[in-house]
């Protein structure tokens, strides 16, 4: 899988997934909430990727949730995301997925990160996230 040895390449290997899947938008949520609501920010979000509601986020599912994000991210709306729009995120994470090192992310950067994230996180690598899976 390219994105696993792109990130392997530059040293950081499980480094990466420092933003464990679906993070992003839990940080998203916080910003707007506080602190106190991460438990119903990620459940919020999981339901929010679960487009069919069978208590389960397959890849389709996550790819278009990850779309989304990425825009809801854009407060600029120039197609592309800086550190400073990705709250909370590490800036080691946020370079290893910069592939093109131009210190922002483009869509098809970011979408190649959170398949990475999907990845390490499909514990039995069934293809579906499970609440166990995503919300540890």
């Amino acid at each position: 899988m390219r994105a696993r040895s792109d990130f392997r390449q530059r040293g950081l290997g499980a480094r990466v997934v420092a933003i464990p899947v679906l993070a992003l938008l839990f940080a998203l949520m916080l910003t707007l909430s506080g602190p106190g609501a991460f438990a119903d920010a990620a459940a919020e979000a999981f339901a929010a990727a679960d487009r069919n509601g069978d208590g389960m986020v397959d890849r389709g599912e996550f790819h278009e949730r990850m779309i989304e994000v990425f825009f809801f991210a854009d407060r600029d709306r120039n197609g592309a995301l800086t550190l400073e729009e990705l709250t909370g995120v590490d800036a080691d994470a946020f370079s290893a997925a910069d592939s093109d090192s131009n210190g922002a992310l483009s869509l098809h950067e970011f979408t190649r990160a959170r398949t990475a994230d999907f990845d390490n996180t499909d514990a039995n690598r069934d293809g579906l996230l499970k609440p166990d899976e995503a919300l540890r």
